[in-house]
């Protein structure tokens, strides 16, 4: 069944490339458990080869996507989820992930975990919300930006 679902994943990306990736938003909401981080991986790896990154920036685009959600899989409220909003502009991608956070804090930004965000990426920065009741936790937010053929 895993697989059926990839297989339909992959035929939307390919009729969204013939459309044109660029500027449109290519969303996924996924548990917020370190098991669901392969489909994460998967999609975000697959838009930016079909986006004319190269092999090297497919790689730290898929290891910073992969940070970015264990860092938020980490603080997570149990049962929430995350939201991963990929957009692929003419020369960049842009890369947002939403958790509910259990409790109020920021991502520590002298991690291990966030050198690697800063490393990999050209931008990067966290956001927190106000507790949510209806959420019953903290809205968290990790944005990042890599550019495309960067030296």
């Amino acid at each position: 069944m895993w697989h059926q679902y990839l297989g339909s994943l992959h035929r939307v990306i390919n009729i969204s490339a013939e459309q044109g990736l660029r500027g449109t938003p290519v969303e996924i909401g996924v548990a917020a458990t370190v098991s669901q981080l392969p489909i994460v991986r998967g999609l975000a790896e697959t838009l930016v080869l079909l986006s004319d990154f190269t092999l090297d920036e497919v790689a730290d685009i898929r290891l910073a996507v992969d940070e970015a959600c264990s860092t938020l899989v980490s603080v997570a409220a149990p049962g929430s989820t995350l939201q991963c909003r990929f957009t692929v502009g003419d020369n960049d991608l842009l890369v947002r992930v939403r958790g509910i956070a259990a409790a109020p804090g920021l991502p520590d930004q002298r991690s291990f975990g966030w050198h690697v965000l800063r490393t990999l990426t050209d931008e990067v920065d966290a956001t927190q919300e106000p507790h949510d009741e209806a959420a019953a936790g903290y809205p968290t937010i990790v944005e990042f930006r890599r550019v495309r053929g960067k030296a």
